[in-house]
């Protein structure tokens, strides 16, 4: 697979039992090694396919992406993004949000992935909290994952408390400051 330039759009897929589930264009901000970040701009349209387990999102009020936009941090083998949202008028920093999700998988025109439902917040005081937890476990009882899976996801949660109860996170917090290129919307 090819590496993506800055600038660059790309779609973010969703599979679900091997059927796509949603589709997000992104915009490229990084892609390296170690590191493929790309920004979700406000207004961006979300697509979400005829699918036999239905996306919760696919509401007329959720097809396009609100706010500040979202930047997505992903590294090639975590089992989660961290995704940083801004707020207010003068778009202030307003947390980090790690989302759970399959790792990425490259594809010629973007990267495939799975969110989990399962969630967690920090704020820039570096407290946290879990999110979702009730709707990941509707989400297994429905037959989105298997219990093999849902056991690795509450696996991959319990590793990301242990990460921001110690402090120790692996991202750098200047990401907070970034803003995306005026040229871009």
């Amino acid at each position: 697979m090819r590496w993506f330039a800055p600038g660059e759009v790309i779609v973010r897929r969703e599979v679900l039992h091997g059927k796509v589930w949603s589709e997000m264009p992104t915009r490229v901000v990084v892609d390296e090694p170690g590191l493929l970040a790309v920004f979700v701009e406000p207004g961006t349209r979300l697509t979400y396919p005829d699918h036999h387990h239905p996306h919760p999102w696919d509401k007329p009020e959720r097809g396009f992406w609100r706010g500040h936009g979202k930047l997505m941090l992903h590294r090639p083998e975590d089992a989660y993004s961290v995704d940083l949202f801004w707020k207010g008028d003068d778009r202030v920093f307003g947390n980090y949000y790690l989302n759970l999700q399959a790792p990425y998988r490259r594809t010629e025109d973007g990267f495939e992935t799975l969110d989990h439902a399962l969630d967690y917040t920090m704020a820039p005081d570096g407290t946290w909290e879990q999110r979702d937890l009730d709707e990941f476990e509707e989400q297994v009882t429905s037959g989105k994952y298997s219990a093999q899976e849902a056991e690795a996801i509450r696996a991959e949660g319990q590793k990301i408390e242990k990460m921001l109860a110690s402090g120790e996170i692996w991202w750098d917090t200047a990401w907070a400051d970034w803003h995306p290129r005026a040229e871009w919307r």
